[in-house]
């Protein structure tokens, strides 16, 4: 590290004594007109990132691109010129270029005080010039005529018509697999699964990262294959059932991710050991591999506000959501699907569940609905998911929207939000291309692509990494961004929602946001992976346990790793636990846990309880009680 940073004070003292025996680069200079210093300075720092990227992290570099990026949201040809050159210097591809440049623009317009103040509606709070949101739970009827939900219970009483329709639809599927999933250490549990000394593991996404065993259905032999494999099996099963009339695979990746996802690809099939997934999906009528979307990192913003390079991070999902909906107006960018309805899937890719049934297809065909987002009823665990909420401006339009975690911890109001109830989106975002494209197309056609752009951008998210500020936006503003313009100027919606209720909730949103997560899903009496369908069983459908694991020594570190979790409950039982908290490391191999638990280690071990606890029959039982292990090791039982 020492080394390269006396690489580059070199590299940036040449560039200096270059530029005084070059005056005509020096952005003060008179001997040429400052368009033709500009294209000169900036064609010779192209050159130099070119040939080292870290090139970016120079004073040189961060100034210029600075220029560049405060120049190109002006106006006219020198914005455009400034546009055109900041992307390239950037080497960012249309669509993250497209997303980077909204997110700035968004944080330029907060800047200059341009940006509406969005807040949830309190009692007693003063409300003039301000843009008020209310969860659909605390909203007023008057407003509540606003939310176009549909509850899935009530499409599913038509399930045969709307299962008719979809076998006559193309599903284009994307699953989000562009982060490694940082909040899940697993070094150590991929170190043992396959054999390998943790300093050779390389983590992927989480959806190849996390194995599940599963018989292989030619030989019988227990097999591990990652969430993400059992995925591509899944909607291979359902094309062969002729759920859908074909199925296209789309991935989403990062330069992170990208390596794990295609050798997944590559390898030998379940369903045909003599042929790779690819080569599978090629040779099979009714399915296909269309194309990837790359997310790149950005930069990030420094204290001073300016553009740095010293971090780079992903702008958020809102990424993907931008690439769908220029995809209604440029052909090139989606599939073609002759005689079929294509419906677009965006999903979690961890989640084996994130992927939409032949109900929600079919009532997307025949009900000609251009875009839903599926919603479940909120729960402790969705504390960091999107709120559906209707805001009302100050001008009195009201219009639907999901409000995020960021967005109140920015209003001052984290603590609040924390305890509304109402409706969570899972994430899970459908696309009909047959009835929203000719609306976006007569939309772009009208007032032009860079209008179009502005108007779907995503409400900026601003991520505090300690001295650094990441420019995020979230999927769901994109869209209901889009749906407030057009409600407005067009008087219909564009987006709908799709409730599912607690029964049916993990059927469709069973992300894997903790280490806890996958024990649960994959490792516990709680859920059952059914093989032959590549889908997860909930065993006790509509009561998800509410768990809390912490540890204060470790800064919850310790139970962010998959292994640790997994040793931890090793043949414990919690198909009748109601809640679980725990404080300080423990262990509980084999132990029965059942209604509300708590637990405390206040000493700075390790503690199994199984030893400790007086076993009914061969188990250990923790039932309806608060137990803490003081220092000295006694234990302390107190029933709740």
């Amino acid at each position: 590290m020492g080394l390269t940073l006396i690489f580059f004070f070199f590299l940036e003292l040449g560039l200096e004594l270059r530029l005084e025996l070059r005056p005509e680069l020096r952005l003060g200079s008179g001997v040429v007109e400052a368009a033709e210093r500009a294209i000169c300075l900036t064609g010779f720092i192209t050159a130099e990132v070119r040939k080292n990227a870290d090139f970016k992290k120079t004073r040189v570099f961060q100034a210029e691109i600075n220029r560049l990026m405060k120049a190109a949201i002006g106006s006219g040809p020198r914005a455009i010129t400034a546009s055109r050159r900041a992307q390239d210097l950037l080497r960012l591809d249309d669509a993250n270029w497209t997303y980077y440049f909204a997110l700035y623009k968004r944080n330029a317009s907060r800047n200059d005080g341009a940006a509406p103040v969005v807040q949830l509606f309190e009692e007693g709070i003063d409300t003039a010039g301000k843009t008020i949101v209310y969860p659909t739970s605390t909203a007023p009827a008057a407003l509540l005529k606003h939310l176009r939900k549909h509850e899935y219970v009530n499409l599913a009483k038509k399930s045969e018509a709307y299962g008719s329709a979809a076998k006559n639809a193309a599903l284009w599927i994307k699953k989000m697999q562009a982060g490694s999933g940082s909040s899940l250490t697993r070094t150590s549990y991929l170190s043992r699964k396959l054999g390998i000394p943790e300093a050779q593991v390389r983590i992927g996404a989480k959806g190849t990262d996390l194995l599940i065993d599963v018989p292989h259905p030619v030989t019988g032999k227990a097999v591990q294959i990652p969430i993400a494999e059992a995925q591509i099996l899944q909607s291979i099963l359902d094309r062969k059932n002729n759920v859908f009339g074909s199925v296209i695979f789309h991935d989403i990746l990062s330069s992170e991710t990208k390596e794990s996802i295609r050798k997944m690809w590559k390898k030998p099939s379940l369903l045909d050991p003599q042929k790779s997934y690819e080569e599978l999906i090629a040779g099979t009528p009714g399915l296909e591999r269309f194309r990837e979307t790359m997310q790149s990192h950005i930069p990030t913003l420094d204290e001073a506000g300016q553009i740095t390079f010293e971090r780079e991070a992903p702008g958020g999902h809102a990424l993907f959501a931008i690439d769908a909906l220029r995809a209604a107006y440029k052909p090139e960018l989606r599939p073609r699907t002759p005689g079929k309805a294509l419906i677009s899937a965006i999903s979690n890719g961890e989640d084996v569940g994130g992927t939409p049934d032949s109900i929600m297809v079919g009532w997307m065909v025949k009900e000609q609905i251009p875009i839903a987002i599926v919603t479940t009823e909120k729960t402790s665990m969705d504390a960091k998911g999107g709120l559906i909420s209707l805001m009302k401006a100050p001008e009195g339009d009201v219009s639907l929207t999901i409000y995020e975690t960021a967005q109140a911890k920015a209003a001052g109001q984290g603590k609040l939000y924390e305890k509304l109830q109402g409706s969570a989106s899972t994430n899970l975002t459908l696309f009909n291309y047959d009835v929203l494209a000719p609306k976006i197309e007569k939309l772009v056609s009208e007032i032009g692509e860079d209008e179009f752009l502005k108007i779907i951008a995503p409400d900026l998210i601003l991520n505090f990494k300690d001295k650094f500020v990441q420019l995020e936006g979230a999927m769901g503003s994109t869209i209901m961004n889009l749906d407030r313009y057009w409600s407005k100027h067009y008087g219909q919606p564009l987006v709908h929602l799709v409730n599912v209720d607690k029964s049916n909730r993990t059927r469709f949103f069973s992300p894997v946001k903790s280490a806890f997560d996958y024990y649960m899903q994959f490792h516990s009496d709680r859920f059952k992976f059914i093989p032959h369908e590549m889908r997860l069983k909930d065993l006790k459908p509509g009561e998800l346990p509410h768990v809390r694991l912490s540890d204060a020594a470790t800064q919850d570190k310790h139970y962010q790793d998959v292994q640790t979790v997994l040793d931890a409950f090793e043949g414990a039982s919690i198909a009748e636990l109601q809640s679980l908290s725990v404080d300080g490391k423990i262990k509980l191999t084999g132990v029965v846990l059942r209604g509300r638990v708590e637990i405390v280690n206040e000493s700075a071990t390790v503690t199994d309880l199984s030893k400790l606890l007086p076993k009914d029959g061969r188990h250990a039982l923790i039932e309806n009680c608060r137990i803490t292990v003081r220092p000295d090791g006694q234990l302390i039982v107190t029933p709740l």
